[in-house]
C-alpha cells in the first residue's frame, strides 16, 4: 500500500494583533506616542489616546474569517468595553460612547471577510482603520462624549444627552 505524502502546510503568518496594530499605527500617527494605551489580544486589538480634552479609541476585531472595528470617545480614560455602544440612548450616565464601523457606514452591525491571504487581510485592516478614522472623527464631532464623571457629580444629570441629537450652536 502506497502512503500519500503529507501536505506541506504554509508557515503561519504574523498574529492578527501584530497586523492590526501595524495598520492602526500606519494611519493614526497619534497612537505612536507613549501616551497611547494598547490592548492586544489574539482577536481583539484596541488603542486609546488623548485627543485634546477627550480620549479617542479605535478597535479592530476578528472572528474566524471576519473582521470589524469600532471607534469611541470619552472624557476620561476607560476600557473600550465600558463605553456605551451606539446607536441607542443610554438609560443612565455613561463614561463615553463607541460605535461600530457598520453603523457609521450603513446603519448595520457589519463584518467584512478577511480575504484570501495575509496581503488581503492587511489591505482590509488598513481600509477599516481609514474608515474608522474618518467616519468616527466626523461622527463624534457632531455627537461629543458625555460630561466627565467629576462634571456629572457636580452638575447632576446635566451631562446626560442623547447621542442621537446633535448639540445646538
Amino acid at each position: 500500500m502506497k502512503s500519500r505524502p503529507e501536505r506541506e502546510s504554509a508557515a503561519p503568518g504574523p498574529p492578527f494583533s501584530k497586523l492590526a496594530r501595524s495598520a492602526i499605527e500606519k494611519h493614526v500617527p497619534e497612537v505612536r506616542s507613549s501616551e497611547a494605551w494598547w490592548s492586544l489580544a489574539n482577536n481583539n486589538v484596541w488603542v486609546r489616546w488623548p485627543a485634546g480634552d477627550v480620549f479617542a479609541y479605535l478597535a479592530l476585531h476578528r472572528h474566524l474569517d471576519w473582521i470589524s472595528g469600532e471607534a469611541g470617545i470619552s472624557r476620561e480614560p476607560h476600557e473600550i468595553g465600558e463605553l456605551f455602544p451606539l446607536p441607542g440612548v443610554p438609560a443612565a450616565l455613561v463614561p463615553g460612547y463607541r460605535i461600530r464601523l457598520g453603523h457609521l457606514l450603513d446603519g448595520d452591525d457589519r463584518w467584512w471577510a478577511t480575504g484570501e491571504g495575509e496581503s488581503e487581510l492587511i489591505e482590509r485592516l488598513e481600509w477599516l482603520v481609514l474608515q474608522l478614522r474618518v467616519k468616527g472623527a466626523a461622527y463624534f464631532r457632531r455627537y461629543p462624549p458625555p460630561a466627565s464623571t467629576t462634571e456629572n457629580e457636580t452638575a447632576g444629570s446635566a451631562g446626560l444627552r442623547s447621542p442621537d441629537k446633535p448639540r445646538s450652536h
